[in-house]
């Protein structure tokens, strides 16, 4: 896609700036989608949950950014469907609105009649998941089946990433667990190793989630995490159904200011 391959060099070009000692790794690849349940027990089923996908298009278009959306098909309790959308806050809406667009397409293609899936979608600044289930509620409830796993394929010269990381992810999980129904997010920065390297995280939770399966959710991602920190890669994050965790040595918070849904590859 176009607008990846541009975010992409505007990400090489920063690290380059910033002088980072990168040596190249690599990474475990992934499908980013799962699927499960079986196939649709009818056609009402899957219609159902095509308009529940096109439903979370018309919303972020229509309502105000906080990087989470949710919706339900209307029907009997066993041919409902809920589907839900779930964003990294620190970009602009025109950014998660293409990247919604993009994972929408993505599951459709690779969960086309199963009864619950979830799918991501990956950026240098942002990622994006999209997931629906079959007659059961998602909304409010700790579900993280399912998870990603993205690391970098370069790695940094460093022996104190993966105790710096735990300090930080510590304090992150309990301030982004204590947010609010619209936002539960946090983020900070380090230098570390005398200086030498520059530490940026940030984690986030879907809103709709208790402060306490934040928190659960978040320790399971810093967990998870661990393993990228340990080698050590130069970013990675994790991401379920229901949270993320990221790092970077260069700054996740400084993407784009304006982006144009339109122009989406």
């Amino acid at each position: 896609m176009e607008m990846k391959s541009i975010i992409l060099f505007l990400f090489i070009l920063q690290a380059i700036i910033n002088g980072v000692n990168l040596v190249i790794a690599q990474s475990p690849k992934t499908d980013r989608h799962v699927c499960r349940g079986g196939e649709f027990r009818s056609n009402t089923i899957q219609k159902n949950r095509d308009s529940a996908l096109d439903k979370l298009m018309v919303l972020i278009k229509n309502s105000s950014y906080n990087g989470f959306y949710h919706t339900q098909s209307a029907g009997k309790p066993e041919e409902q469907v809920s589907a839900s959308f779930f964003c990294a806050l620190n970009v602009v809406k025109g950014l998660c609105e293409c990247c919604l667009k993009n994972v929408v397409q993505y599951i459709r293609k690779n969960c086309p009649k199963q009864q619950e899936g979830v799918a991501w979608d990956f950026y240098p600044y942002l990622q994006c998941m999209v997931r629906y289930s079959t007659g059961r509620k998602i909304f409010s409830v700790l579900d993280d089946w399912a998870w990603y796993r993205s690391g970098s394929d370069l790695s940094v010269s460093t022996v104190n990433l993966a105790k710096t990381m735990d300090s930080m992810l510590n304090k992150l999980k309990v301030k982004a667990a204590g947010g609010d129904a619209l936002r539960k997010y946090a983020s900070d920065s380090i230098h570390y190793d005398e200086d030498e390297h520059a530490l940026y995280v940030d984690v986030q939770c879907t809103p709709d989630l208790t402060k306490e399966d934040c928190l659960k959710c978040l320790t399971k991602g810093s967990n998870k995490i661990r393993s990228f920190t340990k080698k050590p890669l130069f970013s990675g994050r994790v991401i379920s159904t229901n949270c993320y965790v990221r790092y970077k040595h260069t700054s996740i918070f400084k993407a784009p200011i304006d982006f144009d849904p339109e122009a989406c590859g």
